[in-house]
């Protein structure tokens, strides 16, 4: 398992850098061709903030217990909120790796000094 999660990390890093190569090369074109470079589309980056919003309100209503990427996906969609898995996972994985959650038999959950830091919980829409 710990190989696995060694390789999704990798390509996810891989992933990163091919974005960053393509946006280069979009500005490089905008350039040459005299037109305006356009970044992603700014409704890709309030997406992605609602669903860590979305999956880091869930996990802090859980408390201790944790959720499963699965309890999350079915707690998200009885709340009328369709999310990707790989999404969801890769964002548990990453928030992980960043120290913000923890995980424990599968469950992931918010780490507590997180919790404690006075920060106000995030609703979830």
């Amino acid at each position: 398992m710990q190989k696995l999660r060694a390789e999704r990390d990798r390509l996810l890093k891989e992933i990163e850098a091919l974005k960053n190569q393509l946006i280069a090369t979009e500005r490089a074109l905008a350039i040459v061709e005299g037109t305006e470079y356009r970044a992603a589309d700014s409704r890709q980056r309030e997406r992605s903030r609602n669903v860590k919003d979305t999956v880091l309100g869930m996990l802090a209503q859980a408390g201790p217990a944790g959720m499963s990427v699965v309890q999350v996906l079915d707690g998200a969609k009885a709340k009328g909120v369709e999310l990707d898995r790989g999404t969801v996972s890769s964002l548990l994985s990453r928030l992980k790796r960043e120290s913000t959650l923890d995980m424990r038999d599968g469950q992931y959950f918010v780490r507590p000094s997180q919790k404690a830091s006075g920060e106000p919980p995030i609703a979830i829409h």
